[in-house]
């Protein structure tokens, strides 16, 4: 079977090897699309402080159709359309026995400690396998993983009803982030220093608040927004230093701020303000439980799906377009890779 993998930063390898056998517990997954995510790229790039080489399977953002599987308590059958929750706990530990499977003292997540799915057979845990309605077609349904990223962080963050939400990054995580804030009924606040992507994201995505960091005052602009209390919460997908350094002004007193995006290296944060203002610093880590609710929001159309998708490409063309993206990163949301 054909599989993408990475033996070392800027190295993919087309690979022609084994299919997986069914194993008690897990499911055999025709892969069908998988998205590029941007710690593919990283990886790619060797900036991924997480990343494990070699892996055979490049991407975590897998769907597909079940061709072999056992008896099950989910009811899952072959045929059955599937999105795949990529973060592989060991369903023992304390955080597991809580519930908190994302953060499994033994995590580890497809594509980047373990094989991955740019690949045409995946074996993987029946119980982390999510049945997909009819009507929701693969590629749209590559989105569902990094939406569960957005809507954890959302929950961390304690996102309600009539909050402001400043969203640093207006990239795929940060959309689907802005996306979900909006299905709660919050107000979010897009910004970034690539002005291609806030302009995309108010034309075509309808967002009204974007900022351009590089270009202006943000505290000004939040305090405009909100009317002078600024906001009370904010998600952080980009882990930028120079964000972490400053995000105590962008809530106010009491806010809670959730950090989604992984930083490349040591940050500092200013502890004094955030005592003085008694912020909630609020780590977040993958995504837990969210499957169900990302891909019922999808089904419902929250999402703008079809500008959200940049094109979709063969397996064959991955490596030129992760290249593709790191020079012209503005150029890009998300890219579905089929199989």
């Amino acid at each position: 079977m054909r599989t993408l993998s990475i033996f070392e930063p800027g190295k993919l390898v087309l690979e022609d090897l084994p299919r997986p056998t069914l194993t008690p517990g897990n499911a055999i997954v025709k892969i069908e699309a998988c998205g590029i995510c941007g710690s593919d790229v990283t990886a790619y790039r060797g900036s991924n402080p997480t990343m494990k080489y070699p892996i055979h399977g490049l991407g975590h953002e897998g769907v597909g159709t079940i061709v072999e599987v056992g008896e099950n308590e989910q009811g899952l059958k072959v045929g059955d359309r599937v999105a795949l929750e990529p973060y592989v706990p060991d369903f023992t530990c304390h955080m597991c026995k809580e519930g908190r499977f994302n953060n499994c003292a033994d995590l580890h997540v497809c594509g980047v400690h373990k094989d991955g799915m740019m690949t045409e057979y995946f074996s993987h845990p029946i119980r982390l396998c999510y049945q997909l309605p009819d009507e929701l077609d693969f590629i749209r349904a590559a989105l569902v993983e990094p939406l569960t990223i957005g809507l954890h962080g959302i929950t961390r963050a304690r996102v309600s009803a009539g909050d402001y939400v400043v969203i640093t990054g207006a990239g795929t995580i940060g959309l689907m982030a802005a996306f979900g804030c909006r299905s709660y009924g919050a107000v979010p606040i897009l910004v970034d220093v690539v002005q291609e992507r806030l302009d995309f994201a108010r034309r075509e995505l309808g967002m009204p608040y974007v900022f351009n960091s590089k270009n202006g005052d943000l505290v000004e602009y939040l305090k405009e927004v909100t009317g002078g209390s600024m906001a009370q919460a904010l998600i952080e997908c980009t882990g930028a230093a120079p964000i972490h350094a400053a995000m105590h002004d962008y809530v106010w007193h009491g806010g809670r701020i959730a950090l989604v995006g992984w930083p490349h290296g040591m940050t500092s944060l200013n502890q004094t303000r955030l005592m003085q203002k008694e912020i909630d610093v609020l780590p977040s880590r993958n995504s837990c439980g969210k499957f169900p609710e990302a891909i019922k929001l999808l089904q419902d159309g929250v999402l703008s799906i079809p500008q959200m998708i940049t094109k979709t490409i063969p397996l064959e063309e991955t490596e030129t377009t992760i290249q593709d993206m790191i020079e012209h990163p503005g150029d890009y949301l998300k890219v579905v890779v089929e199989l």
